[in-house]
């Protein structure tokens, strides 16, 4: 794992029991395909140290990087936030600087994963490991995830090439940081 459980939880400890309650409530129906609270924010956690920010050469955008390059239309059609904040002060979170709100983000970051595992799913990959694919592609894109799922490694096209495996061994911790604070995983 990249960074300690004491820091996983101190990030968690920062991101505050209000955004993972918002989190918990746009996620609550991801437990049947395992896209709850717990992985969304492993997957923050790997994007952003689980902060709002303009990240990735300023293509990132928001707590969960939706990248501009690929869904420029979609920040422009939501409110902005200044990279670092959370407070949405702008009609669209595409101008260089802003990011997303963390209900539209947390929401978009949802519909890619989904959409990820559907990919991996029509393209023949395992049940077991749709959840890794769709992680491993929200890093590489779903070529990029299939590339590696052919070659039997996951996450070989992902950046330092553990992405999925170390979102996976954040969102264990997540998930026990979760219950000892009695909030849904």
């Amino acid at each position: 794992m990249r960074i300690t459980k004491d820091q996983l939880e101190a990030q968690l400890e920062a991101f505050g029991r209000h955004r993972i309650e918002v989190v918990t409530e746009l996620a609550h129906d991801g437990a049947p395909d395992g896209i709850g609270p717990a992985l969304l924010l492993a997957l923050g956690s790997r994007e952003t140290d689980l902060r709002n920010i303009a990240g990735d050469q300023g293509h990132g955008r928001g707590w969960v990087q939706i990248d501009d390059r690929f869904h420029a239309p979609w920040l422009d059609a939501h409110a902005g936030c200044d990279s670092g904040s959370w407070k949405a002060k702008h009609r669209s979170g595409l101008p260089a600087g802003r990011v997303p709100t963390l209900t539209a983000s947390t929401l978009k970051a949802i519909e890619l994963l989904r959409s990820n595992m559907a990919f991996g799913r029509g393209q023949g990959v395992p049940k077991s490991q749709l959840l890794r694919f769709g992680c491993a592609a929200y890093n590489a894109g779903p070529s990029g995830a299939l590339r590696g799922f052919h070659a039997r490694d996951l996450d070989a096209n992902t950046a330092h090439g553990d992405y999925s495996k170390d979102v996976l061994e954040r969102k264990e911790v997540v998930t026990r940081w979760l219950k000892r604070n009695k909030l849904p995983v």
